[in-house]
């Protein structure tokens, strides 16, 4: 079975009024709203999701 996640965020009206939308959607089925986030929670989200940690070199 394969499955894939959809994240969408929009950021146009401000910080607070950020909103980040989690979906979900299987191969032959319409996308599914899961969750959602607003403000200082959906940046710390988006950022988590979206911005590459540097590798450690030890």
């Amino acid at each position: 079975m394969a499955e894939s996640a959809i994240i969408s965020i929009d950021y146009s009206n401000g910080k607070d009024n950020t909103v980040l939308i989690v979906g979900k959607k299987r191969p032959n089925q319409v996308i599914e709203v899961v969750n959602a986030f607003q403000g200082e929670e959906a940046i710390e989200l988006w950022e988590k999701l979206t911005i590459k940690k540097e590798k450690k070199n030890d």
